[in-house]
């Protein structure tokens, strides 16, 4: 990938900024880790966090539990800022290296008293792919037990667990007899989920699915995606459907080349503007006032930390048109993708309503050396919007076409009886490859809480604090 971003020494911020400390004495009966997290995260948030002019008078000398500590200091509103016991758990995550079975699952409630997964998809060449899992699949135990509200994480994220199996008769859920066992191992997610270029009506149609903006470690994933994007622009598809409706954030520099991928390549020549930046006041100030791209006179509102521009690409689809396809899974980095496309082209979203998420973060773990823990936070810093100033999606952004995810009937990815895919081919070439009277009646079930753990958020790519 080519980026005309620079990269900003964020130290530099932390060092000359002045640290807001209360000026309360310490209390002795709290052990010396829990004090300088405590105060770390104080130091931190009085800093860069979007919200710092709201944050509450607190006394992290006084604060007995450093998760409770930094979820009172959020703001009403922020319900994406998060905290971590484990940095490098959190940095793998962002890198799409995580301990998992390769099953990405939805749960629901299925009755008062019992929880229902669905698998959404399952990654190539993980213990869960190799044992013949299966999207659509419906899990109904594990370890024997029947899944609740009470025990549903605790049992889900076992290293092993044998998982338990039913299925759909058209009115209820029974168990099919079905267990595997599984364990969980740490593996690089390739993002790339899957990927063809579908032969449609006389056209060529580029589909993508996409479950991460991420890089990888050392930019593997990258080369994956740009891979695709070389058979697209090679197969001379006239249109193409990303489908990240389980796509719940990551880069937003990445998100940035993908657009520019993406865009007419008028817009990527001419270094359109993708999205700006607010972060908070005194962050504001700074960047305006530097001089970042060395031409002797401050930056202003065009500083590259206030404004991030179509990149070069050198796989410019040259597209008028592009389609996504969304669920409440779809969160934050798609949405800022469709959202700063929508001035350029004509963005079609087809599925439900997105989660909503306008704000970008970034993860920051100790900044002292030698370090003296292993937290680390990921706290909202900026605030995005498109080049027209859309904003305030936090309901979600909702679809030209409304279709449901149906995963009692779950299709695999590429299927033309994906009622998703087979709306946005019906809206490419006017004909659905779906029979009327074949579609499904759609159940809804009550939703159950997403694990926190499997959600990423929009980072915006900085140097971190180390």
């Amino acid at each position: 990938m080519k980026t005309n971003r620079q990269n900003i020494l964020f130290l530099l911020l932390a060092i000359v900024a002045v640290a807001i400390l209360p000026s309360c004495e310490k209390d002795p009966d709290l052990p010396r880790e829990t004090l300088i997290v405590n105060n770390w995260i104080w130091e931190g948030m009085n800093d860069f966090y979007l919200w710092e002019a709201s944050i509450p008078n607190l006394n992290p000398n006084a604060e007995p539990e450093p998760r409770e500590f930094f979820n009172k200091i959020l703001y009403e509103d922020d319900r994406d800022s998060r905290i971590y016991e484990d940095y490098e758990t959190a940095r793998a995550q962002s890198d799409g290296v995580e301990m998992t079975t390769g099953m990405s699952v939805y749960p629901t409630m299925y009755t008062e008293t019992q929880v229902v997964s669905f698998v959404q998809y399952v990654v190539p060449g993980t213990p869960a792919a190799d044992s013949g899992i299966a999207r659509g699949d419906i899990i109904l135990t594990i370890d024997g037990q029947t899944l609740t509200k009470e025990n549903y994480y605790s049992l889900y994220y076992q290293t092993t667990a044998t998982f338990g199996f039913g299925e759909w008769d058209g009115n209820s859920i029974s168990p099919n007899g079905k267990e595997i066992t599984l364990t969980a191992t740490t593996i690089g997610l390739n993002p790339v989920q899957y990927h063809t270029v579908i032969d449609y009506q006389g056209q060529r149609i580029g589909y993508l699915v996409y479950t991460q903006f991420t890089k990888g470690v050392n930019g593997i994933w990258i080369d994956a995606l740009n891979a695709v994007f070389e058979d697209f622009l090679a197969e001379g598809v006239s249109d193409v459907i990303m489908d990240v409706r389980y796509n719940l954030g990551g880069d937003l520099d990445l998100t940035s080349y993908i657009a520019s991928t993406l865009a007419p390549i008028s817009v990527m020549e001419d270094k359109a503007v993708f999205v700006d930046l607010v972060w908070n006041d005194r962050y504001n100030q700074y960047w305006a006032g530097e001089d970042l791209d060395n031409d002797g006179k401050a930056d202003g509102l065009d500083s590259n930390q206030l404004r991030i521009r179509m990149q070069n690409s050198d796989y410019n689809l040259d597209l008028s048109r592009v389609y996504f396809l969304t669920t409440d899974w779809t969160a934050s980095a798609p949405e800022s993708l469709m959202t700063g496309l929508y001035p350029y082209m004509n963005v079609v979203q087809i599925g439900t309503t997105t989660y909503g998420k306008c704000y970008a973060s970034i993860l920051f773990d100790d900044w002292e050396e030698p370090k003296r823990h292993n937290w680390a936070i990921r706290p909202l810093i900026i605030k995005y919007s498109n080049a027209e100033g859309f904003t305030d999606f936090q309901d979600g952004i909702d679809p030209d076409y409304i279709v449901e995810d149906n995963l009692l009937y779950a299709k695999p990815f590429g299927s033309l009886e994906d009622p998703l895919l087979a709306k946005a081919l019906e809206e490419i070439t006017g004909v659905s490859p779906i029979a009327r009277k074949s579609v499904q009646e759609v159940v809804i079930f009550e939703p159950f809480k997403v694990p926190l753990k499997q959600i990423h958020e929009l980072e915006i790519d900085l140097p971190r604090l180390d």
